[in-house]
């Protein structure tokens, strides 16, 4: 059996995450999900896995107007549904404030085809620990709408950063380590009465929360 190289490595690894979210998705009650919010779904997994003491699997994303989007992410997903582990519903295309159009769709997992590599993934500790982290934080998204979600992104303390501008790229976890977002998850540690500290699940429902009250307060 020859060795896999790095490509082809990273998009096993993609693949997996992508099940283990909509796996965590599926359980908190946010599938079918549609394209943005899933994308919205795998930043946050990213930008706030150091709250969960874990490395983010993408370190930097592209910025855009229409909020977070990995395309070699949304090409392993198409994927998935052409081996039948994902379903696709309400399938259409919308054009985008840059004039471009994208595919649309509402994603979940077909059971009958996801849940052996599921069940084998899952029982890899470093998979098992990010399930954990994925299922605590797709908790914590269930309480907003589709449209909240995409608004609450508006806030999100590294993807606003205003040092950023449209169309270059946040680097939190690749060449620096400057992550906004960890930061103020965090932050709510000196929040909590007495001395108690906030766990892991309790910063990232805080933080979700703040990310809500911000955007409906615009």
């Amino acid at each position: 059996m020859r060795n896999l190289d790095d490509a082809e490595l990273a998009t096993l690894r993609r693949q997996a995450r992508i099940l283990i979210l909509l796996d965590a998705a599926s359980k908190a009650g946010l599938t079918p999900m549609p394209i943005i919010p899933f994308h919205a779904f795998a930043y946050l997994s990213n930008v706030l896995a150091q709250v969960w003491d874990m490395p983010a699997l993408d370190g930097k994303i592209l910025k855009r107007k229409g909020g977070p989007f990995y395309p070699e992410l949304q090409h392993d997903l198409d994927r998935l549904v052409g081996m039948g582990m994902v379903l696709i519903k309400q399938v259409s295309h919308v054009r985008e404030s840059n004039g471009k159009w994208r595919l649309e769709g509402r994603y979940r997992l077909n059971a009958e085809m996801a849940n052996t590599p599921l069940n084998f993934l899952l029982g890899l500790p470093d998979e098992r620990r990010f399930a954990s982290f994925v299922e605590e934080l797709a908790y914590a998204l269930s309480a907003l709408s589709d449209q909240d979600l995409e608004r609450a992104l508006v806030e999100d303390a590294t993807y606003s950063d205003p040092s950023v501008s449209v169309n270059n790229v946040l680097d939190f976890e690749e060449w620096t380590q400057r992550n906004p977002s960890a930061n103020a998850a965090n932050y709510f540690d000196r929040l909590m009465p007495g001395c108690t500290r906030a766990t892991p699940g309790e910063k990232l429902h805080l933080y979700v929360r703040h990310l809500r009250r911000r955007a409906h307060a615009r």
